[in-house]
């Protein structure tokens, strides 16, 4: 290519296909060119006569994401540090440009103008109502109702913060105050003096939590995406029965079955162990059933048209149906963090080198009275995790499934 007007940015190209390449978008006056990073020769190229439709995502700044059609329908999509100064330079040397569609209104306006005639530009609301045709009435109401519950809601998320912070002569107090009125952090040092008196650091049941949680929840994302998977977009001799068991076990509680994980576990001699927590996790239902009911939703002609492309089963499952599929595993993560960080293992694990951090916050409850403020302490360090992996992911699970406006 030309050095001279030249623009170039550096960014990632995304096939079809779900690869990826990092590397830079350089465009001139004929034409544009992607380099691969370390590479010298382009691996996409077109001229400007090739060129069907262009589309531009503006995320802030320069930076931004463009979309690239040309008229053999080849598709491309750049995220580069510089798309707006790309754009605009493609945007100046496209010859052949598609006819935008114009609107009635738009039509109307441009006569308008040609008339001389002023026009009244509507004014912008500060508050937009989705439901026009709903009175005002309807709408206060809706939110009052919305106020109500989630003052129900929160409730007591706040009485326990509030406990946490109270000095020991305001807990017998009657009626409870929600919120103290001298608030203090004392109790959080005792909970912290008091795990370091232990025997056991308090550093240990730390790790030996976070370790049961991170692996439990890894394997059980692993396996039940894959046999999710399997079950959702293939059929085989058994699928459906094996489907219905795993729906049956939703129904069966972690009380009914501590017998037979027990049983089993002694059998494998992993009683004592830390396996003794994951493996049980690997295999709970509810992230495959979960798993599986979005992937049905998920348009088969995707999967199809990947396969055509030369796409391997493995490259399918992770380039194309897990990002799809967003929003249903990290539901299962939260499920799965919530179920394995609040499990005190005192059924099968006997040694307190390998307890978790719950058992130990919970034996302070057993502190007597001295250790009021301490164990509310103790009750907010446990459900501080479960609570920031949801506020960190509610907005991704809140996400309707992309569909690629595919239909079967």
């Amino acid at each position: 290519m030309s050095e001279i007007n030249t623009v170039k940015s550096n960014g990632t190209l995304k096939l079809i296909d779900g690869k990826k390449y990092r590397g830079y978008l350089q465009a001139d006056e004929t034409g544009v060119a992607f380099y691969p990073k370390g590479k010298t020769e382009p691996i996409v190229q077109w001229t400007y006569p090739r060129m069907h439709r262009m589309d531009r995502i503006r995320r802030g700044g320069t930076s931004g994401e463009i979309t690239v059609i040309l008229k053999d329908d080849s598709r491309y999509i750049f995220d580069l540090d510089y798309g707006l100064k790309l754009y605009d330079h493609m945007d100046k040397h496209w010859a052949d440009k598609p006819v935008m569609p114009r609107t009635r209104g738009d039509e109307l306006h441009r006569l308008a103008e040609l008339r001389g005639e002023k026009i009244e530009v509507p004014k912008k609301h500060l508050i937009t109502r989705r439901h026009p045709n709903r009175s005002i009435g309807g709408d206060i109401g809706v939110y009052l109702i919305l106020l109500i519950f989630a003052i129900l809601m929160v409730f007591p998320l706040v009485f326990l913060i509030g406990n946490s912070l109270k000095p020991l002569n305001e807990f017998f107090r009657f009626p409870p105050p929600v919120w103290p009125s001298q608030p203090t952090t004392d109790n959080f040092s005792d909970l912290f003096v008091l795990m370091g008196q232990s025997w056991v650091p308090f550093s240990r049941y730390l790790i030996n939590t976070v370790l049961i949680t991170f692996v439990g929840t890894f394997g059980h994302l692993v396996i039940a995406s894959m046999a999710a998977f399997v079950l959702a977009k293939y059929q085989f001799p058994g699928g459906r029965t094996f489907f219905a068991v795993v729906t049956t076990c939703l129904m069966f509680s972690g009380y009914v079955t501590g017998v037979p994980n027990y049983l089993i576990m002694s059998r494998l001699g992993m009683i004592d162990t830390y396996w003794a927590l994951i493996l049980p996790a690997f295999a709970a239902p509810i992230g495959m059933f979960l798993m599986k009911q979005f992937m049905e939703g998920l348009p088969t002609a995707l999967i199809e048209a990947a396969t055509i492309d030369g796409a391997s089963t493995f490259g399918i499952f992770w380039n194309i149906v897990m990002p799809n599929v967003k929003p249903a595993w990290l539901t299962m993560i939260i499920f799965s963090v919530q179920g394995l960080w609040n499990s005190t293992a005192t059924t099968v694990i006997y040694s307190e080198a390998k307890k978790p951090l719950v058992y130990a916050l919970n034996q302070l409850l057993a502190g007597g009275v001295a250790r009021t403020g301490a164990s509310a302490a103790a009750q907010v360090v446990i459900i501080s995790v479960p609570i920031l992996i949801f506020i960190l992911s509610q907005s991704r699970i809140l996400e309707t499934m992309a569909s690629s406006g595919i239909k079967d």
